[in-house]
């Protein structure tokens, strides 16, 4: 899973449909991520010639006026998000693709390193934001009842043995019924994943917003599952203190959905920290493209996914 890589393609189709021409080769070529081999590459010479290997034939004299194309097209699609995020489009649609003097800055111009700087670091992360819970989603497994919300009563009955904490799994054709949550009422989760000594990372998704639940001092201060299953609020969280006004309650009638990432590998970015300046912490495009960097590179990580109904009981 490449996110960047997926996010290129996707933007070279979407403007060149097809599959071959010299704008499309010249976008996923001089415009490749900034990992990619061809970034290593200086001239727009040297990319004319992997573009000969791309579409067979190809003359280097073209560059510079393909690249100009490539540079038209993306300001003719995207002009008015550009701006918004304050790209001078008029310059890049201008100016010559070598650049020229900025008398204000007395820097010079190059319109693709300007259009290339948008595309990674804006466009990109909205990219990002629009496909992230997606794309994860996509990649979950099916594995019934692996989260649950008890009321207090229901708990209580787990804690004496005489309720079990994993129903066994629904008929096939109940499988296909959202199951539900009771509105208003104080209720714990109860996660059971067969994953020991992992880390578990629960993000929730509303429309009340984007949370991570675990880890976070709100509710899972400690993220490593050590055995099945694991109770949130957990026991020194700030919702712990006080279960009749902080554990979780669902106050609108919404559709809530949970994506659990169970790492054998840890990762460890400044936003898994669970700390109080920010109890219960946001996962935006760029925190999620920080996660998606880390989960490429190792493989052994595994996501489940549930939604259920907010319903009034």
């Amino acid at each position: 899973m490449n996110l960047k890589q997926n996010f290129h393609k996707q933007i070279a189709e979407s403007l060149f449909p097809g599959n071959r021409s010299e704008e499309k080769a010249c976008l996923l070529r001089r415009f490749a991520p900034e990992n990619h081999p061809d970034n290593r590459v200086s001239t727009h010479k040297a990319i004319a010639k992997l573009m000969g290997e791309d579409l067979v034939v190809y003359c280097e004299n073209k560059i510079n006026q393909t690249i100009r194309k490539v540079i038209e097209v993306i300001v003719q699609r995207y002009g008015e998000e550009m701006k918004g995020d304050g790209v001078n489009t008029e310059v890049l649609v201008n100016l010559k693709p070598g650049g020229k003097r900025d008398k204000e800055s007395e820097q010079k111009i190059s319109p693709w390193k300007e259009v290339y700087k948008w595309l990674w670091n804006y466009k990109f992360l909205r990219w990002i934001d629009m496909n992230g819970w997606s794309i994860l989603k996509e990649r979950a497994k099916i594995a019934p009842n692996w989260l649950q919300f008890l009321t207090k009563e229901e708990m209580a009955s787990v804690q004496r043995g005489t309720r079990a904490v994993v129903l066994p799994p629904p008929p096939p054709a109940v499988q296909k019924i959202t199951p539900t949550i009771p509105a208003e009422k104080s209720l714990w989760m109860v996660i059971y994943l067969e994953f020991d000594n992992s880390q578990l990372l629960l993000l929730n998704r509303s429309q009340d917003g984007e949370f991570l639940l675990c880890p976070s001092s709100a509710y899972a201060p400690h993220p490593i599952i050590e055995k099945p299953p694991i109770l949130l609020p957990q026991k020194d969280s700030w919702a712990d203190q006080d279960e009749s006004k902080t554990n979780f309650k669902f106050g609108k009638l919404v559709k809530e959905e949970f994506l659990a990432i169970a790492l054998e590998k840890p990762v460890s970015l400044p936003w898994l920290i669970p700390r109080e300046e920010e109890a219960l912490p946001e996962w935006n495009a760029e925190r999620l493209k920080e996660l998606f960097e880390q989960l490429e590179k190792q493989d052994n990580w595994q996501v489940f996914y549930q939604s259920f109904e907010v319903v009034e009981k």
